[in-house]
């Protein structure tokens, strides 16, 4: 694990190794996800208490992070990129300025917003820099990727955070899904309009 979190300062100070270097052992990632995900569920009481919530976020860290893997992988082969090793540690190790993320509830909560804004672009500028670097893809054809995702993520999140209700793990707020449900009439009410 000491590898990988060096792999991770590194990262965030912009020093990115070859992608060899990235390809950790599974149980390596598996802690690392699911701690990652363990942390994501710690900060949102908004959800509920207990367990469920913690599992919730681990299985939405761990699809959305294999899923970006394999999608930024076909993306960057699309612009001729050629290598058989996956990416999935190197996105991992990405996502090491998650981990301050708990440091942010010791401060008021609009300075922890604040922050938590400025570490998400942080971490975003560290994925698309090293992303960029290990497959010699231009930064803005990564950075088209990750935004090319987002609604897979947003789709993905709708959909955990669904089933995960229904098997009773979280608690939605009910101002979230009546925004939810606000915004998908909506836009189906504007793809009726188009037609």
């Amino acid at each position: 694990m000491r590898a990988l979190i060096d792999d991770a300062i590194n990262l965030v100070r912009l020093k990115v190794a070859p992608l060899e270097h990235y390809q950790y052992p599974f149980w390596k990632l598996a802690i690392a996800l699911t701690l990652l995900g363990v942390i994501a569920g710690a900060g949102v009481p908004e959800l509920g208490s207990g367990g469920g919530r913690v599992l919730f976020f681990v299985l939405f860290t761990w699809l959305e992070t294999v899923l970006f893997a394999r999608f930024i992988g076909w993306w960057l082969r699309q612009a001729g990129w050629r290598t058989p090793l996956p990416l999935l540690g190197l996105v991992v190790a990405c996502n090491g300025l998650q981990l301050l993320m708990p440091l942010l509830s010791w401060l008021p909560d609009d300075v922890a917003q604040a922050i938590s804004l400025a570490l998400s672009l942080a971490s975003l500028y560290v994925l698309v820099n090293a992303l960029s670097r290990v497959t010699k893809v231009a930064r803005v054809r990564v950075a088209l990727g990750v935004l090319a995702f987002a609604p897979v993520a947003l789709g993905l999140m709708m959909l955990t955070l669904t089933l995960s209700a229904s098997l009773g793990w979280v608690n939605v707020p009910s101002d979230l899904l009546s925004d939810t449900t606000s915004s998908q009439g909506a836009s189906s009410g504007a793809d009726d309009s188009a037609l």
